[in-house]
């Protein structure tokens, strides 16, 4: 799995790619900065995005992506999975399980085109 990170400021980009790359040692984890995303990302094909502005070029990219940005002093996260964080201060565990959560849908994703094509094949 190919997770790719482009949100500001780049402290944060560097503390989460720490984080992932330690506590989910098997996803490859890799940071651009955010004015090189919408180049990157069709690219390098990452299976989820994370950034600090989703575009409609992104959205193109990737089923998956996680904004995190600061809002007047407030840490906000959305996904979209599962819209807008409620929680004015979110921890490591959300980006951590929308991480979770996209491995999963990307070997669902897998699982379902290697059972087609096994179908297919059979004519």
């Amino acid at each position: 799995m190919r997770i790719l990170l482009a949100n500001e400021p780049r402290s944060h980009r560097e503390v989460f790619a720490g984080a992932l790359r330690a506590l989910r040692p098997h996803v490859e984890v890799i940071t651009v900065k955010p004015d090189a995303l919408e180049g990157e990302a069709p690219r390098l094909r990452p299976d989820a995005v994370v950034c600090s502005r989703i575009t409609p070029a992104l959205r193109n990219a990737t089923g998956r992506w996680m904004e995190i940005r600061l809002e007047d002093d407030t840490l906000v996260v959305s996904t979209n999975d599962e819209g807008r964080s409620h929680d004015p201060n979110p921890g490591l565990d959300v980006p951590l399980r929308f991480v979770d959560r996209s491995g999963e849908q990307a070997r669902d994703a897998s699982q379902t085109q290697d059972a087609r094509q096994t179908l297919g094949g059979r004519r």
